[in-house]
């Protein structure tokens, strides 16, 4: 059997027993044999338990078995929540198998492209797991001239189609965090240079307070209140902004949240791109700032030519 086959056969079987919390091997074979993978032939005890050891050894998830019961569930829940490497990696691959079964109708199957030089990312995972700094030339948007850059690597982050790579410097004075996109780093390299990280640094604490990003753009995490108008208050219900999210009051066209957070620059955006769907409530430092925000908008379509001469 191929390498890639029998990975399509783990991801299938790990979903089977995560979607159905509790389930018996004749439940997982009457399922099985309805698969293309299965050549209609149930799949034996000894195949079973040989999968369910490589599962544990792919994706760190154990698979018990109730022995009152004789059906088998996952032990350790935690690691597909839905924040972990593993949920994700679950999640990409099955779509992947089950597009990759659908090449008939990949003209109707659209997909966001998310740019990443796969080399980079083995480069940085690399220097991440020896502890070593990378090296690269980095341009900036409101700077052109590339300029040379040595980074300790403390993790890394997708975001809105984008890889980012963290720095950790404990002694910078704007916070010793900093992000740096994949898509403007070039001439990557490992130095023989090495790093280390705090005994008890978690990588989610560094965004714990956080939006997107940023990090050290603004100081502290306070609570902010935001009211959603009309459809808006069921895409923010449906997709929240942030963990911390938490509903505090709801009317005939509204709903008002609470978050706990920093009111950083990405947030500030994201509440910016959604027009007069939503109105800060609280902080007023942050309702100012969205109000200075929207005139300034407002402003430069003040500066526009007539509708007659636009070309």
């Amino acid at each position: 059997m191929k390498g890639a086959e029998k990975f399509t056969q783990l991801v299938w079987l790990l979903n089977t027993i995560h979607q159905a919390n509790a389930i018996s091997l004749a439940e997982i074979n009457e399922r099985w044999v309805q698969t293309g993978m299965s050549g209609g032939v149930e799949m034996s005890r000894h195949t079973f338990i040989r999968y369910k050891n490589a599962i544990e050894q792919t994706f760190d998830v154990i698979i018990d078995c109730d022995r009152k019961t004789n059906r088998y569930c996952i032990k350790n829940p935690q690691v597909l929540r839905d924040d972990s490497i593993q949920k994700w990696l679950l999640s990409t691959i099955t779509v992947s198998n089950i597009i990759s079964e659908s090449l008939s109708l990949q003209d109707r199957i659209l997909l966001e492209n998310i740019p990443v030089e796969s080399k980079q990312l083995e480069t940085i995972i690399n220097a991440m797991k020896r502890k070593r700094r990378i090296t690269f030339l980095y341009t900036k948007y409101d700077n052109q001239k590339p300029t040379q850059r040595i980074v300790a690597p403390c993790c890394i982050k997708l975001f809105r189609q984008r890889w980012y790579v963290i720095d950790y410097e404990p002694a910078r004075a704007s916070g010793p965090f900093k992000p740096f996109a994949f898509d403007r780093i070039s001439n990557l390299a490992i130095t023989d240079q090495s790093f280390t990280l705090p005994t008890d640094f978690n990588a989610k604490d560094i965004f714990q307070d956080s939006f997107g990003i940023f990090i050290g753009d603004v100081a502290r995490a306070e609570s902010i209140v935001i009211r959603a108008y009309g459809n808006e208050r069921y895409y923010i219900r449906d997709l929240p902004l942030h963990h911390s999210q938490e509903v505090t009051k709801e009317g005939d066209n509204y709903t008002d949240y609470r978050f706990y957070m920093r009111p950083s620059t990405d947030f500030i955006a994201e509440l910016l791109s959604k027009g007069d769907r939503i109105e800060v409530l609280s902080p007023s430092s942050l309702r100012e700032r969205m109000y200075s925000e929207h005139l300034k908008a407002v402003s430069r379509y003040k500066k526009l030519p007539s509708h007659s001469t636009i070309q």
